[in-house]
């Protein structure tokens, strides 16, 4: 009974203050998620400009083109990822928590500074394993080049793609019942049939969720095709749609009527999805008692221990150092000159009045993101699943719709937004739209989990706190909250962390006066000073490792764990 009270109403109110309250949610959330979307296919509505921005530019279809081509990423990365998550939960291996929180940091680290680090390894002029490899007797040229379709591919593999692939399908296995997969052993398969008829197929809409998303956030990459993708005159979806509005002046049209084709097209992906998912759903946990105890595999497990240490470092432990050495270096990547290494450009940063501003300006939005957006979220969830709020359902459905917007389409979106609407033009320059972005674009993960969260809780806890004279407000403060103190610790991190790496989705937003460490680090690189670059880089990384370790021993195992 306690399962099926979490899903009767905690909260209750007279039918019109329902009624008033919910159209008040409505109008928010709408305001904060549909009206971006609206905007820009406003904007798109002139046959013209569809007609200039593809048929008479090359550029704009070749930046589509290796959109989606470096997108196809999405799908090796959920294979690698999800057999890299299947073997850290099914199996006891040496480190394997470790390895599992190596993900987390991996991901959360800003992605332009691994960039950099890669940069020391594989340029095609000074790359150290380039060098390495030359003084081979039967290699005479490069092997790797960092600024190509391989190299971008590459960085955004090891550095991002699979390790998030590790988080978003590690609750899905560890939900899976092993006694599915010890049937299959009894009844005499071996454990390669268990993993390709049992455990495969169950799985499978988890994998697609994690393909569609890994897909949709390999769509607003920015940074990394900036970085090595000029170079070699390869441009993207959304470095194209930062030149359009970056000319002088600006071509607002074209980049709105690029976004509208790119939004239409997530659209009918998401579509097919959803059909997809129907078609494949499976229940994994049943009413009789599930086993979740992890296998015993024998010695082998050290080697495939190994091979994920050896993973990790290569993800996490190498970039690092190699950021590290690129922060002390007189000349980025001149390892063969005299005294190549000073602590001049760190002297030099940290004297910079910019970089204080703009320490002291990420600190302020991602602490600002991640409380708001964590109260935001709990009251919206809250809403959502012990209410019966008039459109609830409606208001569900709007939180998800961020998640698939790229995040230079959001930012050029609320861009406009601002700047076509009188009441919000105060916003314009100011940190507090960019912590009102970053509370947009992280809405569906932080609503999903809080409404996970919520609906665990038993409804007669917060029946008792209402039977003992305590109003719906002081309930949820007082007893909500607290019982899921562990989310809003994870769901804090999530948005801290995001806030401060972020690029794509604030660069339209931001000025001189609100920059962030994230987007001085990108205007260093993208003026070649990688040295200064390399020295905000290790910084900010600094900052998100701190975050990250003092939050996996306040809520973020609890995450791990489920």
């Amino acid at each position: 009974m306690a399962a099926l009270s979490g899903t009767a109403p905690a909260w209750t109110a007279t039918p019109r203050f329902q009624l008033l309250l919910g159209v008040a949610v409505l109008a928010l959330v709408a305001l904060l998620t549909a009206a971006p979307v609206f905007v820009v296919v406003v904007g798109a509505l002139d046959a013209n400009v569809w007609h200039e921005t593809f048929a008479e530019s090359r550029t704009n279809r070749s930046a589509l083109a290796y959109s989606f081509l470096l997108a196809l990423r999405a799908p090796i990365a959920a294979v690698l990822g999800f057999l890299i998550a299947w073997l850290l939960i099914r199996f006891r291996l040496p480190g394997g928590r470790f390895i599992e929180f190596a993900m987390w940091v991996t991901f959360f680290i800003p992605i332009l500074p691994v960039t950099l680090s890669w940069i020391l390894l594989m340029s095609p002029r000074y790359g150290l394993i380039n060098q390495a490899l030359q003084n081979l007797p039967f290699i005479d040229a490069p092997v790797f080049d960092i600024y190509s379709i391989g190299g971008i591919l590459w960085v955004h593999v090891i550095a991002a793609s699979v390790p998030v692939m590790v988080l978003l399908l590690g609750p899905a296995i560890r939900q899976l019942d092993a006694s599915f997969e010890e049937v299959g052993r009894v009844c005499g398969s071996s454990p390669f049939q268990v993993f390709r008829r049992i455990t495969l197929p169950i799985l499978a809409p988890a994998i697609l969720t994690g393909t569609l998303a890994g897909f949709i956030k390999s769509l607003e990459a920015f940074e990394v095709e900036q970085l090595l993708g000029r170079p070699a005159d390869i441009y993207v979806y959304s470095t194209r749609i930062y030149d359009l509005a970056s000319w002088e002046p600006p071509n607002f049209k074209g980049a709105t009527a690029l976004s509208t084709f790119v939004l239409t097209c997530l659209l009918l992906i998401a579509i097919v999805y959803q059909r997809l998912s129907r078609r494949t759903a499976h229940a994994t946990i049943l009413g009789r008692g599930a086993s979740f105890a992890a296998l015993q595999i024998g010695r082998v497990r050290w080697t495939i221990s190994g091979i994920l240490m050896l993973v990790v470092a290569i993800a996490l432990v190498v970039p690092l150092a190699m950021l590290v050495v690129g922060s002390c270096m007189k000349l980025f990547g001149f390892f063969t000159i005299a005294a190549p290494y000073t602590l001049e450009h760190w002297r030099t940063v940290l004297a910079d009045p910019t970089f204080m501003r703009s320490l002291v300006n990420s600190l302020v939005l991602s602490a600002g993101a991640g409380f708001g957006g964590v109260l935001l979220y709990a009251v919206i969830a809250y809403l959502i699943v012990r209410s019966r709020l008039p459109g609830r359902m409606l208001i569900d459905l709007l939180a998800w719709l961020p998640w698939s917007i790229p995040g230079i389409l959001l930012g050029i979106s609320v861009l406009w937004l601002i700047l076509a609407s009188p009441l919000l033009s105060f916003l314009y320059g100011s940190l507090f739209s960019l912590m009102l972005i970053m509370i947009i674009a992280q809405m569906p993960i932080g609503v999903h989990m809080m409404k996970t969260a919520i609906g665990q809780i038993g409804i007669e806890l917060e029946h008792s706190s209402r039977m003992c004279g305590a109003g719906a407000t002081r309930t949820f403060f007082a007893i909500v909250l607290p019982l899921i103190r562990p989310m809003l610790v994870s769901i804090f991190v999530i948005v801290f962390i995001s806030a401060i790496r972020d690029i794509s989705t604030i660069i339209f937003l931001a000025s001189a006066k609100n920059q962030t460490l994230s987007l001085l680090m990108m205007q260093f690189s993208m003026a070649s000073n990688l040295e200064a670059s390399s020295v905000v880089g290790v910084v900010t990384t600094a900052i998100v490792v701190v975050v990250a370790l003092a939050a996996r021993r306040y809520g973020l195992d609890v995450m791990m764990q489920r």
